[in-house]
């Protein structure tokens, strides 16, 4: 298997990690993200969906794959991982297709609805979204918006201006 992680993941990745950053902003830049939200919402949710939709994309190309390599008795020589020549033991058939581990899925997904938890809840603090815009858009990632989430203490209320 490849030492690059799967696509899923990398973008789910990067995506949490530029929405996380964008909840770390101070006042005048966390405005300016704020005019941005649909666009963030939106690379969010494209990525859960992504992941979600992961297991169906990996049974259609396994299904392909192999019916594939069945069909036309695919037969391959593999290179030897030591001196890296044509292998003695060729040619053979390939491997089944590698499944993303399930876990390294669900911790990229829940890596994005924690970032997009973030940052609504810091533009909230900050007084650009409504209680009810906060969980209309965490809804559409399927992020979870506590109650505790939202109360917001004087101290808070300071810190974040």
């Amino acid at each position: 298997m490849s030492t690059s992680k799967p696509y899923s993941i990398a973008r789910a990745e990067l995506i949490a990690d530029q929405i996380g950053r964008l909840a770390t902003q101070h006042l005048h830049q966390l405005a300016g993200h704020h005019a941005n939200l649909a666009f963030w919402l939106s690379e969010a949710a494209a990525a859960v969906r992504t992941i979600e939709d992961y297991p169906h994309r990996f049974k259609q190309l396994r299904d392909s794959q192999l019916s594939w390599m069945s069909e036309h008795k695919t037969k391959i020589v593999p290179r030897c991982p030591i001196c890296r020549g044509v292998c003695e033991f060729g040619p053979q058939t390939p491997d089944r297709p590698h499944r993303v581990p399930a876990e390294d899925l669900h911790a990229a997904r829940d890596a994005v609805r924690r970032s997009v938890r973030q940052f609504l809840v810091r533009l909230y603090q900050a007084g650009h979204l409504t209680e009810v815009e906060v969980r209309n858009a965490a809804d559409m990632v399927g992020a979870s918006i506590e109650t505790e989430d939202l109360r917001l203490d004087q101290d808070e209320i300071q810190l974040s201006r």
